[in-house]
């Protein structure tokens, strides 16, 4: 029986790696590449910044562009210089790999070009998650190799760490970790051609932009259309009335959203039931949920239901948030907590699209405020807040330990009101005063409309009232900037580049 040999792998390695046919002495090189993704400068520059013998990892859920950000990178190396053969690049998607080891693959490629001991290269593993004991290996390689930057980039099995606000952990100091989430709603609107005609540029280069209010109508349009189908790239389609709904999200997502391998890989025999508990977590994103009620109602066990929400949150699927009390402190134990879909439009995938005026609508557009979020590591700091009688439905704790906020209290409120009840109903939005006033008046506080903006008070407590859709355009400029205080005015007139400006269309709650 013949065997897969080094001369079978590099002649796959050969494949993947068109660029080492490249003469760099014929002339400047340049590479066709798509757009770049907001996060491709995270991403270069933890890559660049990360201390020798230390990987980078770019992890995210499956089709949201990480292979096409290592191409890119790969590109921008070679046009800056870079000799193409000094390069490689590794799809572990390919089964021709696994057979072998990361350092096996090093090896053959070293000794292709003769590369020396010390000689700077650039490796790149795609969906590295397929090689096995890749941690451990890829910790080692790293080590022994401190003058060859390495990436991986994974769609489960990613060590979380200070990304899910549990500290730094040992798998946090062996490697630097940038992550690509689905689409945010500016990557969605910019790939749609829709900012323009939204958010008017100024007159002035480099100017803020300007968002008139009678523009909220066209923007929560854009905003329904990204909840239902803006996720990920391929189903975004050109701007043309009357298209059908994006065939990736109808037909396609639904069968990626639990890939086989992955599950498999993740020691995960039975993905009929993973798929069914997933289900059931879809179906109640940005609801409070509890290990009991999954198991009860997927038929699960419970300690199979932990592992299964583990993957599913290390496969960037969905995201758990932890429980306060009335008096912003975590439960001792743990037997509530809210989940969210890292994209809303995996609903529409799973269940069909859902319209502005459903009762649905209003815990998919807090699923795409929360989403807006999972660039940063400031996602791990979330929480909300339920108690006999009173909810809020987002709470950011501060993190930093020379805020003026105390470090582990509150700095950000938010409560969501799609259908805008609280607004206009006598009682208000009252749950979100008392917690305000009785654990963080220093905190900022939203209530989040449909189309409602304007200032307001509630109990003395200064309330900013936003229309959901703005709130999430201006969530990702923020957390792109890494401004410490998300939809802050000072912080939003310092790093955002947004003037808002007065119309008529909107009516001013009483």
């Amino acid at each position: 029986m013949l065997e897969i040999g080094e001369l079978t792998i590099l002649k796959r390695l050969t494949f993947e790696n068109p660029w080492w046919a490249l003469d760099p002495n014929k002339g400047e090189i340049k590479f066709r590449q798509p757009a770049k993704r907001h996060f491709y400068e995270a991403f270069h520059t933890t890559f660049f910044s990360a201390e020798p013998g230390k990987p980078t990892l770019l992890a995210g859920p499956l089709r949201t562009g990480k292979t096409v950000m290592l191409r890119q990178m790969i590109a921008e190396l070679i046009e800056g210089g870079v000799k193409p053969q000094s390069v490689l690049f590794a799809s572990f998607v390919s089964p021709t790999y696994w057979a072998i080891t990361l350092e096996d693959l090093l090896d053959y490629f070293r000794r292709k070009f003769g590369h020396g001991e010390s000689e700077p290269l650039y490796v790149f593993f795609d969906e590295v998650q397929y090689t096995t004991e890749w941690r451990e290996n890829l910790k080692i390689l790293a080590g022994k190799y401190p003058h060859i930057r390495f990436a991986a980039a994974l769609s489960s099995d990613v060590p979380l760490g200070k990304y899910a606000g549990k500290g730094a952990g040992e798998d946090d100091t062996n490697f630097e970790l940038a992550v690509l989430p689905p689409l945010t709603f500016v990557e969605f609107l910019r790939l749609r051609g829709s900012e323009d005609q939204l958010f008017e540029k100024s007159t002035e280069k480099g100017g803020p932009r300007e968002f008139h209010q009678e523009h909220v109508k066209a923007l929560n349009e854009e905003f329904v259309r990204y909840v239902n189908y803006g996720g990920f790239p391929e189903g975004i389609m050109t701007r043309t009335e009357g298209t059908p709904p994006p065939t990736f999200v109808r037909d396609g997502l639904c069968d990626r959203l639990i890939h086989k391998d992955l599950a498999s890989h993740a020691g995960i025999n039975d993905v009929h039931e993973l798929s069914r508990l997933f289900t059931v977590v879809a179906f109640n994103t940005a609801r409070e949920i509890s290990i009991d009620e999954l198991a009860q109602s997927s038929g699960i066990a419970k300690n199979t239901v932990r592992k299964y929400l583990d993957y599913l949150e290390s496969a960037f699927l969905i995201r758990r948030v932890v429980r306060l009390d009335r008096d912003a402190k975590r439960f001792k134990r743990i037997v509530a907590f809210k989940v969210y879909l890292t994209a809303p439009c995996m609903y529409t995938a799973l269940f069909g699209p859902v319209g502005a005026d459903s009762e649905v609508f209003g815990r998919l557009a807090e699923t795409a405020v929360f989403c807006q979020w999972l660039g940063s590591e400031s996602v791990g700091h979330m929480a909300y807040a339920s108690w006999r009688g009173g909810k809020v439905d987002m709470v950011g704790i501060e993190r930093r330990a020379n805020s003026p906020i105390r470090q582990g209290r509150p700095w950000v409120v938010a409560e969501m009101d799609w259908n805008e009840r609280l607004i206009y109903s006598q009682a208000g939005p009252r749950a979100l005063g008392e917690f305000v006033r009785t654990n963080c008046p220093e905190a900022v506080a939203y209530v989040m409309t449909r189309s409602v903006a304007r200032p307001g008070l509630l109990d003395g407590i200064q309330v900013r009232v936003m229309p959901i859709a703005l709130a999430c355009y201006l969530l990702h400029k923020d957390v792109m900037a890494r401004t410490t205080r998300i939809l802050d005015e000072e912080a939003l007139n310092a790093e955002s580049p947004l003037v808002l400006t007065p119309g008529k269309s909107l009516q001013a709650a009483s």
